[in-house]
C-alpha cells in the first residue's frame, strides 16, 4: 500500500465529484498514521476525471492541504458556474483579445473559463517542481490526436529526471530539445483537450488553440515533431499522387489546415475511458518500483439500452415524394420573379409579404443552378464515386416519399449515436479491462472502484442477506440516484434540489470503501500486514457508518 496508481474515468461532472470522493476517502483513511492519499504516486485520467485530476495536482504541487482543495472543488462544481462563465466568454469578443489565435468555438470558450476559474493561469511547468513535500510523483491526462486516431497524452516529469515530461504518442510529441516550450501550455487548455467529447465539442486544434500572450504558434510547431498517417495529410508529391482517392472522400476538407503542421485533438475517452492503459505503460516504465495497488476509478458501465427502430408514421403529409415537394418548391421560388413581371402597379402588403417569402425559397434553387454554370463556363472538375452514383440514380431517390426518408434519416441519426456512445466506447472498456485482469503481472493488484457496484444492479433493498458487505437500504438508494445522473458539465436546478453532486461524492467515498474491503478480505489469510490490518479494521469501522449514514463524512 505504498506505492499506488489511480485512474480517473470520463462522465462530466459525475466522473469530477465521483473521483473527488475517491481521493477524499483515501485521504481519510490513515496508513501507518498517515493519510494514505499521500501513498499515491500516479493518477492518470481523462475527460470529466481530468478535472478532479489536474485541479488536486495543482493544489497538492503548490503546497496546499487536500481540505482546501476538497472546498475548492465542491465550490466550482457546484450549478452552472463553469458554464456560465464559458457561455459569457463565447459571446464577448472582448474576453478573446489577449489570445487572438485561438479558434472562437465552444470549447476554447470551457479552456478560458478553466483557465480563469480553475486555474488561474497557471501552466504545465507547475508539475516538474518537485520537493520533499510533494508525494504524487506523476500525473497523466489523456487526450486523442485526429491525425492518426493514438492516443495522446501530456504526462508529467518523474521525480528525479530532468525532462519535462512525456507528452504526445510515437508520430507525434514535444521534442525532448523544446522541453521550455512544453512547459509554457496552459493547464485550462489540457484541460479542455481531455474533456472535449465529440457532438458536444469541437476538436482543439494544434498549435492556434494553445497560444497564449508568452506562447505562440510559431514556437509550439517547431517545438512538435511530427509524422503523419500518410494517407491522411501527404507530404510529398508520390504520395500526394498515391492518396488522391483517399483524400478525396473528405468532404469538408480545409487546404488551408494542411498548409502547415496542424493537428486536431479531443477527449481521451475516445481511444481510452478508462485511462487504463496510460497507467499500464507507467507501471512497465517503473520495472523496478512497479505500484503496489491500481484503483481504477470509474463511473461508466457495461449496460446500454437497447435499440428501438424509428418507424414510419402513416401521416397524410408524409405519403408526399421528394419529387413533388421539390417541384412545388420551385414554382413558389418563381412566385417573386412572376410577380415583378406581371404586375407593374404598386404593391400592397400582400405582395411584399408573398414576395419575400419567394424571395427566400428561390435563393436555395439560385444557389444549386449558378454551380452548375459556373462549371460549365470554368470546366468540369473530375466527379468522385459518391457524385456519380447519386447523380445516377438521384431520380429513385427523390422518388421516396416524405416518411420513409424521415424513417431512415431518423433511424441512421439512433443508431450511429448507439454506436459511438454505447456499443463502440463499452466494447473498448471491455477490452481494456479484460486485458488488465487477464494479465498475471497484476493478479492481486487492482481495484475496480465503479459507481454501479452498490447500486440496484447488484443489490436489492429487500434482500435480507446477512453477509457483513450488504449495503443498508439507504446507502444503495444513493448509490442508484448518483450512477443515474448523466453526463454534463452543470447540476441544473433539478440536481441541486435532489442533493445531486453531494450524493456522487459520498457514492466515490462509500464505494471505495466497500471496495478495499473486498480486496482485503480476497486476500489470502495470514498475508496481511500489521498496518494492512489495522487499515481494515477502519474500513470496517467506517463501512458500518457508511450504511446508517452515507453522507457522513461529506
Amino acid at each position: 500500500m505504498n506505492n499506488i496508481a489511480l485512474a480517473f474515468s470520463g462522465g462530466g461532472f459525475r466522473a469530477a465529484c465521483f473521483s473527488l470522493g475517491t481521493l477524499s476517502y483515501l485521504h481519510h483513511l490513515k496508513y501507518n498514521g498517515r493519510p494514505l492519499l499521500e501513498n499515491v504516486k500516479y493518477i492518470s485520467s481523462t475527460s470529466g476525471g481530468s478535472i478532479t485530476n489536474l485541479v488536486y495536482s495543482r493544489f497538492h504541487f503548490n503546497g496546499r492541504p487536500f481540505s482546501e482543495c476538497y472546498s475548492f472543488l465542491c465550490e466550482k462544481l457546484d450549478g452552472e458556474i463553469l458554464l456560465a462563465r464559458a457561455l459569457h466568454i463565447l459571446s464577448d469578443s472582448k474576453e478573446w483579445k489577449k489570445r487572438p489565435e485561438k479558434s472562437r468555438n465552444l470549447i476554447n470558450a470551457f479552456s478560458l473559463a478553466y483557465d480563469e476559474l480553475l486555474f488561474n493561469g497557471e501552466e504545465w511547468s507547475l508539475f516538474s517542481n518537485h520537493s520533499p513535500q510533494t508525494s504524487l510523483g506523476e500525473i497523466c491526462i489523456n487526450g486523442t490526436e485526429f491525425t492518426n486516431g493514438l492516443p495522446f497524452r501530456f504526462q508529467s516529469k518523474p521525480p528525479g529526471e530532468k525532462s519535462a515530461g512525456l507528452i504526445g504518442n510515437r508520430y507525434i510529441f514535444f521534442k525532448k530539445s523544446a522541453q521550455e516550450t512544453s512547459k509554457k501550455l496552459r493547464l485550462g487548455d489540457i484541460l479542455a483537450t481531455s474533456s472535449c467529447f465529440p457532438s458536444g465539442f469541437e476538436p482543439m486544434i494544434f498549435p492556434d488553440d494553445y497560444t497564449h500572450e508568452g506562447l505562440n504558434a510559431t514556437a509550439i510547431s517547431k517545438a512538435i515533431s511530427y509524422k503523419a498517417n500518410r494517407y491522411t495529410l501527404p507530404d510529398n508529391k508520390s504520395v500526394q499522387d498515391a492518396t488522391e482517392n483517399y483524400n478525396r472522400f473528405d468532404l469538408l476538407k480545409d487546404e488551408q489546415f494542411t498548409s502547415g503542421i496542424r493537428f486536431g485533438i479531443m477527449d481521451g475517452g475516445v481511444t481510452d475511458n478508462q485511462a487504463i492503459d496510460a497507467f499500464k505503460k507507467a507501471d512497465t516504465r517503473r520495472a523496478k518500483n512497479r505500484f503496489d495497488l491500481f484503483i481504477a476509478t470509474d463511473v461508466t458501465s457495461y449496460l446500454m439500452d437497447g435499440y428501438t427502430l424509428p418507424l414510419e408514421k402513416k401521416k397524410w403529409y408524409n405519403f408526399f415524394s421528394l419529387k413533388f415537394i421539390s417541384l412545388l418548391w420551385l414554382l413558389c421560388s418563381l412566385f417573386l420573379p412572376l410577380l415583378l413581371l406581371l404586375n407593374p402597379q404598386p404593391w400592397k402588403a400582400w405582395m411584399y409579404i408573398s414576395g419575400t417569402i419567394s424571395g427566400l425559397l428561390l435563393l436555395p434553387v439560385l444557389y444549386l443552378f449558378f454551380p452548375s454554370l459556373k462549371k460549365i463556363v470554368l470546366g468540369k472538375k473530375a466527379k468522385t464515386s459518391w457524385e456519380l452514383v447519386f447523380k445516377k440514380y438521384r431520380h429513385i431517390f427523390l422518388g421516396i416519399r416524405i416518411g420513409a426518408v424521415k424513417q431512415m434519416i431518423r433511424s441512421r441519426a439512433k443508431s450511429v449515436l448507439i454506436l459511438a456512445n454505447d456499443v463502440y466506447l463499452k466494447q473498448i472498456r471491455r477490452m481494456y479491462y479484460d486485458a488488465l485482469y487477464a494479465d498475471p503481472l497484476y493478479k492481486d493488484r487492482c481495484v475496480q472502484n465503479a459507481i454501479y457496484d452498490l447500486s440496484l444492479i447488484n443489490f436489492s433493498p429487500a434482500d435480507l442477506s446477512t453477509d457483513p458487505l450488504h449495503p443498508s437500504a439507504t446507502l444503495i438508494a444513493m448509490a442508484e440516484k448518483a450512477r443515474n445522473m448523466g453526463t454534463t458539465l452543470w447540476f441544473d436546478k433539478n440536481h441541486q434540489a435532489e442533493k445531486m453532486k453531494e450524493s456522487i461524492i459520498a457514492s466515490g467515498q462509500f464505494t471505495c470503501c466497500y471496495n478495499l474491503l473486498k480486496y482485503f478480505n480476497e486476500k489470502k489469510k495470514g498475508t496481511l500486514t500489521t498496518a494492512e490490518t489495522e487499515l481494515k479494521k477502519q474500513l470496517l469501522a467506517d463501512w458500518e457508518q457508511f450504511n446508517k449514514k452515507p453522507g457522513w463524512l461529506l
